[in-house]
This record gives structure tokens, C-alpha cells and sequence, in this order.
């Protein structure tokens, strides 16, 4: 993913965070060629200290599964929020563009084992779910529908960030941006204005 350095996110806490707070990535492999994906909900896991991976799990008859092999290079993107950006915010110049948060974690994969596979439904079901729990599912359903998916685990060997935010703008027009934003009222618009207020300080 291109991003200019000053777009760049080092800080892995925040890095981690926006992952956690957006997980419904997409999955991305290839296919005699040709690219494939699914959209799915992937967490990221700490898998001992220090050491972070991606888990999910996706249909068995989704085509894509037929690229669980080895060697196979898979990217998974995260994104959100995004904003247009109107050149009449600024004090000077013509040229508009857009403002969002993207993550790309490239890795390798791996696919679950059954046990692996539950503890990974599970700990889905524990963030998300606040009425059913794992143990309410009669063994014989979650059985079938565990022969129905096929869970992975995903190397994070390399991960690039642009977190695109009106950086390179003098202080004049990132906070028009930002009050510009916070009057368009529409979810993407505030949360791209609080993400960019977190960033520098009003003098």
C-alpha cells in the first residue's frame, strides 16, 4: 500500500486498536492468478507476548478455501472511517481528496485445528454475542456446522498503515477540515474529526 511516511502509523497500541475496533476485514489470496476474497470478521489475537496473529474462519465450500496451502501469500485489509475532504476548506488551493484509516497485514497461513477452531468461535461469541453462549448450542449442531468451515491463523510478517489525515496541512486548514467535519454530522465525518483532533492540539 503506498503511504508517504507522514501517513504512516508507528505506534503498534494504535495500530492494534483500529484492528480490534474493525474487524470485519477482508481476506485476500490468489487463484491461478487471479485475485480472490471474502469479507469476513477476523480477530486479532496475541498469541504469546509479543507476538500477534490474525484468526477467522471461512465457508469449506467457499472457493477461496482451495488457497489454504502452503507458501500461498495472503493480505487482509481493515478499513474505516473515511471522509471527503473539499478543496473550499482550505485557505488556499483547489485540489480535494479523501481522509481514512486503512491497515494491510500480509502473512502466511495456516489453518486450524478443531479444538483451535472452537476456542476461536468462542472467544468470536464472547465479544459479540450478549445473549447466546457457546455451551447453549446442542453438540450436534455445532458439530455439523464445524464440518461446515475451515478456520485459519494468519502470520502478521509484514503490516503497512496509512492513516491519512490532512497531516502535511498547516494548522489553519486541519482544523477547517476537522470543524468542517464535525458539521457534516454523518458518522465517518466525526470519527475521522476526533481521530484527527487525538492528532494535534489547537494553539
Amino acid at each position: 500500500m503506498y503511504s508517504p511516511k507522514y501517513n504512516q502509523e508507528t505506534d503498534w497500541n494504535t495500530v492494534a486498536a483500529f484492528i480490534r475496533q474493525n474487524g470485519f476485514g477482508l481476506l485476500i489470496s490468489t487463484d491461478n492468478g487471479l485475485p480472490v476474497g471474502t469479507h469476513l470478521p477476523i480477530e486479532l489475537e496475541e498469541k504469546e507476548p509479543g507476538t500477534f496473529v490474525l484468526r477467522g474462519h471461512i465457508a469449506r465450500a467457499n472457493p477461496q478455501s482451495a488457497t489454504f496451502v502452503a507458501d500461498q501469500p495472503f493480505l487482509v485489509v481493515f478499513t474505516d472511517p473515511h471522509a471527503y475532504i473539499s478543496s473550499s476548506w482550505y485557505e488556499k488551493g483547489k485540489i480535494p481528496t479523501w481522509n481514512y484509516i486503512a491497515v494491510h497485514v500480509y502473512g502466511q497461513l495456516r489453518v486450524l485445528d478443531e479444538n483451535e477452531l472452537v476456542d476461536s468461535l468462542a472467544g468470536l461469541m464472547e465479544r459479540y454475542e450478549t445473549v447466546v453462549k457457546m455451551s447453549d448450542i446442542a453438540e450436534k449442531e455445532l458439530q455439523n456446522n464445524l464440518k461446515a468451515i475451515i478456520g485459519f491463523e494468519i502470520s502478521m510478517d509484514k503490516v503497512d498503515t496509512r492513516f491519512k489525515l490532512s497531516q502535511n496541512r498547516n494548522d489553519h486548514d486541519y482544523f477547517s477540515v476537522v470543524d468542517h467535519l464535525k458539521e457534516n454530522g454523518d458518522d465517518h465525518s466525526r470519527r475521522i474529526a476526533e481521530e484527527m483532533e487525538k492528532r494535534r492540539e489547537r494553539k
